[in-house]
């Protein structure tokens, strides 16, 4: 199942320039599916960092192999296999992060004390992400973090459209129900 044709058009003919030797081609492959790739080790990976980390290994991996490659149009799904992989090493290996997903760039500076309070809330609303079922925290990081559009997200996932708006409305109403409960507990 194809992304949407331009992007899949631009996406393939970024992967036969990098085979030909053109390394601002994979610099443009790498932009062209980054977000994808991070929302999906951001979805398997409970820490920032981690997924961070995932990233760089699957294109690393990628770029390294890309001559692997059966043919330009099954990049997408070649990639999603590589960074699947490269998650459940991590998983595997013990070595993911149980930590807060704000690194240290973000954190705030004596003269930004507001910041503070979003960078708690940013981290709650990713601990309430991360605790819901997979394929539901890949669709809301997919939609939310790297603003796809249902048929782009549908494509990516290899699912139809009305299991990307199933998904999507499940995990929010999830996400509506813990936020709401936790209102209500506070107000106790």
């Amino acid at each position: 199942m194809p992304l949407t044709s331009e992007t899949q058009r631009e996406t393939e003919d970024c992967v036969r320039r990098a085979l030909s030797g053109d390394d601002n081609a994979k610099i443009d492959l790498v932009r062209h599916l980054y977000g994808r790739i991070h929302a999906l080790c951001q979805s398997q990976l409970r820490s920032q960092a981690d997924a961070e980390d995932a990233v760089q290994e699957t294109f690393m991996r990628g770029m390294a192999r890309l001559d692997e490659l059966k043919s330009p149009e099954a990049i997408t799904g070649w990639l999603r296999g590589i960074a699947h992989n490269v998650c459940v090493d991590l998983i595997r290996r013990n070595r993911v992060r149980y930590t807060s997903s704000t690194d240290v760039a973000t954190l705030p500076t004596d003269d930004t004390p507001a910041n503070i309070t979003d960078h708690e809330e940013r981290d709650h609303l990713m601990g309430l992400i991360h605790a819901l079922p997979e394929p539901l925290r890949e669709t809301i990081l997919l939609h939310y973090y790297d603003e796809m559009t249902y048929d782009q997200m549908a494509a990516w996932l290899g699912v139809a459209r009305s299991t990307v708006n199933d998904r999507l409305s499940k995990a929010r109403g999830m996400l509506k129900h813990q936020l709401m409960s936790q209102r209500c507990g506070d107000e106790l």
